[in-house]
């Protein structure tokens, strides 16, 4: 029974703008409508501001610009997929990415991915499914709070 758990992901397949993510379950907290709380006023394009979730301010970003993948904006409603944070820094345990739909669950077996590319500076690896048209991106999670982290973006001034 517990090989059983190591073999199996119960996933979310989330759409961005042209691409697809591929998160465990465990990582997303919660998809809620699109609103920005505060828009940033300065920064990076791919920081798109703070929402406001369960009355905590949480910093938003644009991952396909941060992946410096902007295209047109899709035809559908964005919503905020709001992710727990990994990194551990002091007192951040959210952040918000905009997405552009909604995710699809998906239980997967490990002998379902194939690695199609590996690690880059914001992926972890991208996968293909048998059953999906497109390659899947596995985020880096890290990757993206220590980032935010960097440009000072995790918290607001006091």
């Amino acid at each position: 029974m517990a090989s059983d758990a190591l073999e199996t992901l119960n996933s979310l397949i989330v759409p961005l703008r042209e691409r697809l993510l591929l998160l465990p379950n465990v990582a997303v907290a919660e998809l809620v409508g699109y609103r920005l709380s505060e828009a940033a006023s300065d920064g990076p394009d791919w920081f798109l501001g703070r929402t406001l979730w369960r009355d905590q301010p949480v910093p938003m970003v644009d991952l396909d610009l941060l992946m410096g993948e902007a295209a047109a904006t899709p035809q559908v409603q964005p919503r905020t997929l709001i992710l727990n944070a990994i990194g551990g820094t002091p007192g951040v345990h959210f952040i918000a990415l905009r997405v552009w739909g909604i995710p699809r669950a998906r239980k997967l077996q490990r002998a379902d991915l194939t690695s199609t590319a590996g690690a880059t500076e914001w992926t972890l690896q991208q996968v293909s499914l048998s059953d999906e048209p497109e390659d899947l991106l596995i985020p880096d999670l890290q990757a993206l709070e220590r980032v935010l982290d960097q440009a000072g973006l995790l918290r607001r001034a006091a």
